[in-house]
C-alpha cells in the first residue's frame, strides 16, 4: 500500500510559484481563515487555492446507486471567490472540490504547495468533524507550514504587531526559527524569540534546590538561545530581535506573549519512532491562542 504524498516527502515551501492552500467551509468562523489566506497570498505574490472537503464515507447499501449533490459547496466557493476577487482585484484565485476526510483532502492538496491555512474551529461542510479535529489533525501531518486562524481575527488591525517563536535549543529549532525571521522581515516588525523553563517539578522535588537549578538552568539556557539564533542574526541584520527567558510552563509564556504578537511561530518536533509529531505544548497553544498560529515542520 502506497503511502500519501504528504506521508513520503517534505516540500520546498520557499518556492515563490507554490501556492497557498486554504479549507473553506461554511461556518462563519471560517471566514477569518479564508481572508487571512487572501491577505497573505497578495502580499506575497501567491496564487490561492481554495478547497471544499465533502466527507464521502458512507455505509454501503446494496442496489442503491449513492449520488453525492456538490451545488452548495460549488456555490460557496464561487461566493468566496467573488468576494475574495472584490477585495483583492490582482489576486489568482483557484478553487475545488474534494472527496473525502477534510483534513486528508487539505493535507493530500498542500503537499506540493506554500502553506495551508485553517480555521480554529471546523463547522459548516465539515460537520462530521469533532470542533478542531481538522485544524490539529493538519498541524500535525502537514509537510508544510499549517497557519490555525481565530475566528475573530482581523489581521489589518496587527499589521505592526511583532513576530513571536517559541524554541527549545535542546530540539530542532533551526527550521521554525528560520521560518520566523523570513516572516518578520517580509512584515517589518520584531521578531521576539521565547525561551522558557519550567521549574515547578524541582521546586516540588526539592524546594531548596529549586532557586540554584534555575539559576543555572537560565544561564545555560540563555547562552544555547543566543548561540542558536546568532546565525540567523547575521542572515538577517535588519530583522530587530529580543530575546525572552521566561520561568515556567512554555504553553502559558507562549499564550501571555502571543497576546502582543501578530502570528505565533512553533516547530513541530520529530520524534525518531513516529517523524514529525505535535507535542503537548504546541496542542495546548493551538487550542487556547487567540492570535494565529503557524505550525512548522522539521525537515
Amino acid at each position: 500500500m502506497t503511502a500519501p504524498a504528504w506521508q513520503s516527502r517534505p516540500v520546498a515551501w520557499t518556492d515563490p510559484t507554490r501556492a497557498i492552500v486554504v479549507g473553506v467551509d461554511a461556518s462563519p468562523s471560517n471566514a477569518a481563515a479564508v481572508d487571512y489566506a487572501a491577505h497573505d497570498a497578495t502580499a506575497t505574490g501567491r496564487d490561492l487555492v481554495l478547497v471544499v472537503a465533502v466527507d464521502d464515507s458512507v455505509i454501503p447499501v446494496p442496489h442503491h446507486d449513492v449520488r453525492f449533490d456538490t451545488s452548495h459547496e460549488w456555490q460557496l466557493l464561487h461566493e468566496t471567490e467573488r468576494r475574495l476577487r472584490a477585495d483583492h482585484p490582482d489576486l489568482t484565485v483557484h478553487h475545488e472540490v474534494r472527496f473525502g476526510g477534510a483534513a486528508h483532502c487539505l493535507l493530500d492538496r498542500s503537499v506540493e504547495q506554500a502553506r495551508l491555512v485553517v480555521g480554529k474551529r471546523g463547522l459548516g461542510t465539515f460537520s462530521r468533524m469533532l470542533a478542531g479535529s481538522t485544524s490539529i489533525a493538519v498541524a500535525g501531518r502537514s509537510r508544510v507550514p499549517v497557519f490555525v486562524v481565530p475566528p475573530a481575527w482581523q489581521q489589518a488591525a496587527h499589521e505592526h504587531d511583532k513576530v513571536l517563536v517559541g524554541i527549545d535549543p535542546d530540539e530542532e529549532s533551526e527550521t521554525a526559527l528560520r521560518f520566523a525571521f523570513t516572516e518578520a522581515a517580509r512584515r517589518g516588525v520584531q521578531l521576539e524569540v521565547l525561551h522558557s523553563v519550567d521549574i515547578e517539578p524541582i521546586l516540588v522535588w526539592d524546594p531548596q534546590l529549586g532557586g540554584p537549578t534555575y539559576r543555572e538552568w537560565q544561564e545555560q539556557g540563555a547562552a544555547s538561545v543566543e548561540r542558536t539564533v546568532k546565525p540567523l542574526r547575521d542572515e538577517f541584520p535588519d530583522v530587530e530581535v529580543e530575546l525572552t527567558h521566561k520561568v515556567g510552563h512554555p504553553g502559558t509564556a507562549l499564550l501571555d506573549a502571543a497576546a502582543r504578537a501578530q502570528l505565533l511561530v512553533l516547530g513541530r518536533r520529530r520524534n525518531g519512532r513516529f517523524g514529525l509529531e505535535l507535542g503537548s505544548v504546541a496542542r495546548g497553544v493551538l487550542h487556547h491562542s487567540e492570535t494565529p498560529v503557524v505550525v512548522v515542520p522539521s525537515h
